[in-house]
């Protein structure tokens, strides 16, 4: 899944670039409610089942490599680097310098909390890293010529832990991992040989578009289910029913939903229900857990 999937998403399913609370969010927990218009309420969704905010109990400080956890989220981190430094090239020198210190120190002596004020403190260190070793360099090459230019300092100021541009790219960065999540599950379920689990009516529940159909039903809200499934149906080795489609499509909400939750969760110190939503609400990110029973 490319950025541009995880950032169609936030178009359609946060209120702003600067995160914060949106519309119905978390606080209606248990409750469907309401316009019957938007997919995010969407009538379809009939299937009983919740969202666990607490389920995973995985935390970035008890990871066992702290440069190999982060790299979970070099996505956003080098869109943040590039905006200090300046350039890719500088920004991909600063972020060897910071992993090579987190494969030499771990996350040991630094304050916890979030992981993304973490990254952010790490960004500016090693953009300042960057340039002092650019400055040897140019003294050095000034020896040698004339013509060296002289390194561009880092623009810190733009490496704050709550500037709307963070919080952007770090809500993408979520949304990008829970799709790929998601993308895994149909993978799973589409190739799998174990028997399959069986629905509410009996049928087998395949969620072999689970991934597909949620896309498709986000890029063409105002299609019916019939016509979500004219446009899925190229995408695999069967045809699926507008009753399928309406079954996977809520699946498929619940089980997005549970995966944005478990990354937020991932990235915090303490993964407790109350702290998981509070900065759920704070990326934005509210939008996906409307008209799903949330259980803490």
């Amino acid at each position: 899944m490319n950025e541009a999937s995880a950032s169609s998403v936030k178009n359609s399913d946060t209120a702003s670039s600067s995160g914060g609370s949106t519309a119905g969010g978390l606080s209606s927990r248990g409750s469907g409610g309401g316009s019957r218009g938007s997919l995010s309420n969407s009538q379809w969704l009939k299937i009983s089942s919740s969202v666990h905010l607490g389920r995973s109990q995985q935390t970035w400080t008890g990871a066992g490599s702290a440069a190999g956890y982060v790299l979970r989220y070099l996505t956003p981190m080098r869109r943040l680097m590039v905006d200090v430094t300046g350039g890719e090239k500088e920004a991909d020198r600063a972020l060897a310098i910071l992993v090579t210190h987190l494969v030499r120190a771990g996350f040991s002596g630094h304050d916890r909390g979030r992981l993304r004020d973490f990254l952010v403190r790490g960004i500016r260190s090693a953009a300042k890293a960057r340039f002092d070793e650019s400055v040897q360099q140019n003294e050095t090459a000034e020896l040698e010529s004339s013509t060296a230019e002289a390194p561009v300092p880092p623009k810190i100021d733009r490496a704050k832990l709550e500037s709307p541009k963070w919080l952007g790219y770090w809500r993408d960065g979520i949304l990008q991992r829970s799709w790929r999540s998601l993308e895994r599950y149909q993978h799973a379920r589409r190739y799998e040989q174990a028997a399959p689990t069986e629905s509410i009516e009996g049928e087998p529940l395949r969620e072999d578009y689970i991934h597909d159909v949620l896309q498709i039903a986000m890029a063409h809200p105002k299609d019916n289910p019939k016509g979500w499934a004219g446009r899925l149906s190229p995408l695999g080795d069967r045809r699926a029913s507008p009753d399928e489609v309406v079954t996977q499509l809520e699946l498929a909400r619940i089980r997005f939903a549970q995966y944005v939750a478990d990354e937020v969760a991932q990235t915090l110190e303490v993964p407790q229900p109350d702290l998981i939503e509070a900065e759920i609400k704070s990326l934005g990110l509210s939008k996906a857990f409307m008209g799903v029973k949330v259980e803490t």
